[in-house]
């Protein structure tokens, strides 16, 4: 039997986009500020929902309030790693897929994601890690997944994208024939202590709506934790149509 290839994202899959956002939205407040003292919480807050509910789902991100959102992101980018925090139990089930499966990572991450996968001990247990910051090709654009699939000369059809966004992983996977699995976490999350409870509110209201414009309607498995993947890829090699729309599996 064929073995199965696992094509898996990082960010809302193995650790956590919230606190990278919190900290760059934090930053571009205190900049703000800086240039101007009087400039009031309410309006940085209109700002910033107008921000993420303007972005079209694979665009490049605009600054905010610029140059302060280029300025702020380059800190983040500086306190990378500090910044990690892994989804409880994601590791561990990465490195156990990983003694089953061949296993790569790609993801639309900047280059300090590779110091952060280093120290998880990530790294060491993939055949290739694929960032768009670094080959090219950022998602949904299939050719990040096809980049990565022919370094490794893997078949589409026996390959597995796992992330948490139908449309930046689900759609290009199924593009490419490859099956396709997202990842619901927890939002167990915690912003980083430097940032204020204000911005903290705000985007915690705005990921709630960020939920419903993402879904898409492409037919993948739906997951609730990293750990029900082997399930879920055992079911995949005995079947040979398409799984139901969004099939849930669950614990």
């Amino acid at each position: 039997m064929t073995r199965r290839t696992l094509a898996v994202d990082v960010g809302g899959v193995l650790y956590y986009d919230e606190p990278f956002d919190l900290a760059w939205l934090q930053g571009v407040w205190e900049l703000t500020r800086a240039d101007d003292p009087a400039f009031p919480m309410d309006a940085f807050l209109q700002a910033m929902r107008g921000f993420y509910q303007g972005r079209a789902p694979g665009s490049p991100p605009p600054s905010l309030f610029p140059p302060n959102g280029t300025k702020s992101w380059q800190g983040v980018r500086e306190r990378w790693t500090s910044l990690v925090q892994p989804v409880p139990g994601a590791v561990d089930a990465l490195r156990h897929l990983a003694e089953e499966y061949e296993v790569c990572i790609v993801a639309n991450q900047p280059p300090e994601c590779l110091a952060a996968l280093r120290t998880l001990g990530i790294e060491q247990q993939v055949q290739l890690v694929a960032l768009d910051s670094l080959v090219g090709y950022a998602k949904p654009d299939p050719r990040l997944f096809k980049w990565a699939m022919d370094r490794l000369s893997w078949k589409p059809e026996h390959t597995t994208v796992v992330g948490d966004r139908p449309d930046h992983d689900a759609a290009p996977a199924l593009a490419l024939g490859c099956s396709a699995v997202i990842v619901h976490v927890d939002s167990g999350w915690s912003a980083p202590a430097e940032v204020a409870p204000e911005i903290v509110t705000a985007y915690r209201e705005l990921k709630i709506q960020r939920v419903h414009t993402t879904e898409g309607s492409t037919r993948h498995w739906a997951i609730a934790a990293l750990e029900n993947l082997a399930d879920v890829l055992r079911t995949i090699s005995h079947q040979k149509r398409s799984p139901r729309p969004r099939q849930e599996v669950r614990p």
